[in-house]
């Protein structure tokens, strides 16, 4: 078995160009350590992508937050209440890009220790997971993002199961391992301790926005 996976490991190809190799990626003849090298591209484009969303939103956080602020200042209650519920969905949303972000850049470190045959499962089953909950997440947000994230998982399937075809090596399938479920809490803890120190809170003056203080 180990000598299976090294064979698979180095490249034997009677070389194709970077181009061609990242295009085929998946395709039998391709060297495994070619194959991760692509995931870890493709993962690294769409953290890429969802930093970018991710800024664009924080810009349109500070925004509205100075637009509540001022109608704060005016004492016109009704608008600061429409304003901070539109804020509340955009810190949401920010919130889902981070988090999105932070597990994508966790699995692309994980993806480039792969050395050892031990290690297919032991990464590659809970990057797969990790993909799957980080597409269901994006769906709504980035659809083109959460497509891309669902053919890298997809991937990372397939080359799981290429690689312990004819050996003793489980594959993981069903609900998130447990390996997985840590990746994403770790995420998430990251992402809630940065939203405390980046974001401004208007929870202080929450007594101007009441719902109950709109007249109607």
């Amino acid at each position: 078995m180990g000598n299976h996976f090294i064979n698979r490991w180095k490249a034997k190809e009677k070389e194709p160009g970077i181009v061609s190799k990242i295009t085929s990626v998946g395709k039998p003849q391709e060297s495994l350590k070619d194959q991760i090298g692509a995931v870890i591209q493709r993962l690294d484009v769409q953290t890429r992508t969802l930093d970018a969303a991710e800024q664009r939103f924080q810009i349109r956080d500070r925004d509205i937050f100075n637009r509540i602020l001022k109608a704060m200042a005016d004492r016109d209650e009704a608008r600061a209440h429409i304003l901070a519920t539109e804020l509340a969905e955009i810190r949401k949303v920010e919130k889902m890009l981070m988090h999105a972000s932070l597990a994508m850049q966790s699995m692309s470190m994980r993806l480039s220790t792969v050395s050892e045959v031990g290690d297919i499962v032991n990464v590659l089953a809970p990057a797969r997971n990790v993909m799957a909950s980080v597409s269901t997440e994006m769906s709504g947000i980035l659809p083109q993002a959460s497509q891309e994230l669902g053919n890298i998982g997809s991937l990372l399937g397939d080359i799981m199961t290429t690689t312990c075809q004819g050996s003793e090596m489980p594959i993981e399938v069903g609900h998130a391992s447990p390996e997985a479920e840590a990746i994403l809490q770790e995420a998430e803890f990251t992402v809630e301790t940065r939203l405390k120190e980046q974001l401004p809170e208007i929870i202080a003056r929450k007594s101007y926005i009441e719902p109950a203080s709109i007249e109607t």
